[in-house]
């Protein structure tokens, strides 16, 4: 009798352990499968510049497309100013959890931490690549007031006209590219810093500055209005925009080669299932060509589309790149 009764009472106790764990299981899946599917909600895209920048202009293309392809708005946030600190560090601070991203270029990822001795953010490990976007070249760009027509022209105004020269730049490659000009040619003017690259545009279509270095995206738009005269293009090969204008090597400053990535970062920790996503989103939205077209014609660059390794190891060579660039212009700290 005993011994039966120990049997019935292991197989209750068995059969106990057998459900309880089938329970356990049953809530885990419901407790992961409670969670909504990403995106859910709208996800906010942080800029560090402002509307007409070559960044907000490209991320607008993308974020429409990506919100074709979610379902969700993507809506973007331009926090303008201090360098791109702003939008940084709002981004770094920000919940990993796929609602909060970043579009931006050179300026936060790989040139402030050569530029100031101190930042709000970490340029490495505050963020996760997701994936580069497109890489965009330069002009050196006067008014249409000022009375030359070629890079020789202005070198020679330039040093004719001592202290009553400048340059107004808003994004860190313009900052970098003009003190490199004048380095190179042996010139000097007053460096002026401006919250956004729009800014810069204004001021030297009024006169106020002598000279600027702009995206292609930023000045061809005043370039072909007539506002403003393009001397020469960062580039390798002529703009087929602006055929006329020489490279830096041809107007004999073989140094003006600057140029700048465009790309998508997320708060580091962001689970890797959502980066997966959003890099395989980005190069879907990358091969379409009206895409290819619409960035291809405001940008004139190239594009450099990848995976989130890809793009980790092209930021590890811009980094040395840009270190190397801002020492040879001469740029301290701040």
């Amino acid at each position: 009798m005993n011994h039966h009764t120990n049997r019935r009472g292991n197989l209750r106790r068995l059969l106990q352990a057998l459900m309880a764990g089938a329970l356990a299981s049953a809530c885990a899946f419901t407790t992961v499968n409670a969670q909504p599917a990403w995106p859910s909600k709208p996800v906010k895209v942080i800029l560090p510049f402002g509307p007409g920048s070559a960044t907000d202009t490209v991320a607008r293309a993308v974020a429409n497309e990506l919100q074709i392809e979610f379902g969700q708005p993507f809506v973007i946030d331009n926090k303008v100013g201090a360098n791109g600190f702003i939008a940084a560090e709002a981004v770094a601070k920000a919940p990993p959890d796929g609602y909060t991203l970043f579009i931006t270029s050179n300026t936060t990822q790989t040139n402030n931490q050569f530029l100031f001795k101190k930042l709000p953010y970490d340029p490495v490990k505050d963020f996760t690549p997701i994936g580069a976007i497109n890489e965009q070249f330069y002009m050196l760009a006067v008014p249409t007031s000022m009375p030359v027509n070629t890079v020789a022209e202005l070198v020679a105004w330039l040093k004719a006209n001592p202290g009553k020269s400048s340059y107004g730049w808003g994004a860190a490659v313009s900052q970098i590219a003009g003190a490199s000009f004048l380095k190179e040619v042996n010139a000097t003017a007053a460096s002026v810093p401006y919250k956004s690259s729009p800014q810069v545009a204004t001021d030297l279509i009024g006169g106020q500055l002598t000279f600027s270095v702009p995206g292609v995206t930023s000045g061809l738009p005043f370039i072909k209005g007539g506002r403003l005269k393009a001397l020469m293009v960062s580039s390798p090969e002529r703009n087929p925009q602006m055929p006329a204008v020489p490279t830096g090597a041809e107007a004999r400053v073989p140094g003006f080669t600057a140029s700048s990535f465009i790309g998508m970062f997320a708060p580091a920790g962001t689970p890797e299932p959502i980066i997966q996503r959003l890099n395989v989103a980005l190069l879907k939205i990358l091969r379409k060509p009206e895409m290819i077209e619409r960035i291809d014609s405001c940008c004139a660059g190239r594009f450099i589309p990848g995976t989130p390794a890809d793009f980790a190891e092209y930021l590890r060579k811009d980094r040395a790149r840009w270190q190397a660039a801002i020492a040879a212009a001469g740029i301290q700290p701040e």
